[in-house]
């Protein structure tokens, strides 16, 4: 028999039992043999709340669910207990996760206790052994340590045209370029030439490049719904179409101008490329990207406009987030000016963002807060007006 000491928490009104000691105060590693994040609990929230919309535009009130890294059981009951599920099919390796998970499970009422099919053993396996019985599910949920480029391609077999598929990815290095090879190996980005925008929505459209990729040798495209960077990962959640175009036509690189900064977005298969400002030919370029929007306003809207994030998540924190993202895509800009970088490049101090704002506004140009950090800017301003603001502030 297999020991683990319990604490308790509440989490989304309800009690449940996690190991101890609760890893408060650092990102997990690999080598944390089985933990409970509190830190990931907005992912959790995030997740229901998607889910709950999905099954809301689906006319769906029995979502089967397919959750192959369940962990310690903690997001499965709340599947279980908050969205209008028939199924939900865990899973784990790690057999102490899934003891308390089982643990967890025991403690639902009868109703929300017979939803849970619980599995423990690889990824594989797991999926082999649910395809004899439920081959096609509404909603897969990928949520590994590291990377979940290994799992996309399993787990395309198993959601139905329209469903729902999420992805969580923990190798932010990776993702943002500090690692060019691995960037180019995990993700396919084989043009990094230079940095360009907010690095965690650069992270984010890698991520989304490289599942999508996957999703092309099928003859499939993989659409972000609603996608969140928060402390040290990236989740984004897409719907699963048949064929290519909607993600070709989106695909392209962002570039940035080598003589006057300026950035600009280029179609996948465009030649001669010159700035659209200065006409310059010196143009570093990052890419193939997806340039789509990381959002689709039918998931937003009701996602801003949720009452249990305040009533019964008490989350100011994650309203805000919503909120910003709700903001931020309204403009279809696939980059975010770091405003620290840009200070940097003209050595001049950063002014308060409602002050650039305000600026930018008084010249005509749309601009919002983002919410990869408290310093990050999406605008249509070019790079120019841009640092002509942040030097008007120190005049």
């Amino acid at each position: 028999m297999i020991q683990v000491e319990f604490s308790k928490i509440i989490e989304g009104g309800k009690e449940y039992y996690v190991p101890s000691p609760i890893i408060n105060n650092r990102i997990p590693r690999k080598s944390d043999e089985v933990f409970f994040n509190p830190h990931q609990k907005i992912n959790r929230d995030i997740s229901v709340l998607v889910l709950k919309v999905f099954a809301k535009l689906n006319n769906n009130d029995n979502i089967s669910i397919c959750e192959p890294f369940g962990g310690i059981g903690v997001r499965t009951c709340r599947y279980a207990l908050e969205v209008p599920s028939s199924t939900i099919h865990y899973n784990d390796v790690n057999p102490k996760a899934f003891r308390i998970a089982q643990h967890n499970f025991s403690h639902l009422s009868e109703p929300y206790r017979d939803k849970i099919s619980a599995h423990n053993g690889e990824f594989t396996d797991f999926l082999n052994s649910l395809y004899l019985d439920h081959p096609i599910m509404d909603f897969m949920d990928i949520d590994p340590y590291g990377s979940p480029i290994p799992f996309v391609h399993r787990s395309l077999k198993f959601v139905t045209t329209q469903g729902l598929l999420a992805f969580t990815a923990t190798d932010l290095a990776s993702l943002s370029g500090l690692y060019p090879r691995a960037m180019y190996a995990k993700y396919g980005i084989g043009m990094f030439e230079d940095r360009i925008g907010n690095v965690h929505e650069l992270a984010a459209r890698s991520l989304i490049t490289g599942i999508q990729s996957i999703g092309l040798t099928q003859n499939q495209s993989l659409l972000p719904v609603f996608t969140l960077y928060y402390r040290h990962f990236i989740r984004t959640f897409m719907i699963r179409i048949r064929g290519v175009d909607k993600v070709l036509d989106r695909t392209g690189f962002l570039c940035k101008c080598d003589h006057c900064n300026t950035m600009f977005q280029s179609p996948l298969t465009a030649k001669g490329i010159v700035c659209s400002f200065c006409e310059s030919n010196r143009i570093l370029r990052v890419g193939p990207l997806y340039l789509g929007k990381l959002h689709n306003e039918s998931y937003l809207t009701p996602l801003n406009d949720d009452p249990t994030i305040k009533n019964k998540y008490n989350s100011k924190n994650l309203s805000k987030i919503i909120n910003l993202i709700h903001e931020e895509n309204k403009l279809n800009i696939p980059w975010s000016y770091d405003l620290p970088h840009v200070a940097k490049k003209i050595s001049r101090p950063i002014p308060p963002m409602d002050f650039i704002i305000e600026k930018l506004n008084e010249l005509g140009y749309k601009c919002h807060k983002t919410h990869y950090s408290g310093t990050s800017l999406k605008t249509n301003a070019n790079f120019s007006d841009l640092c002509e603001i942040i030097k008007l502030s120190s005049d």
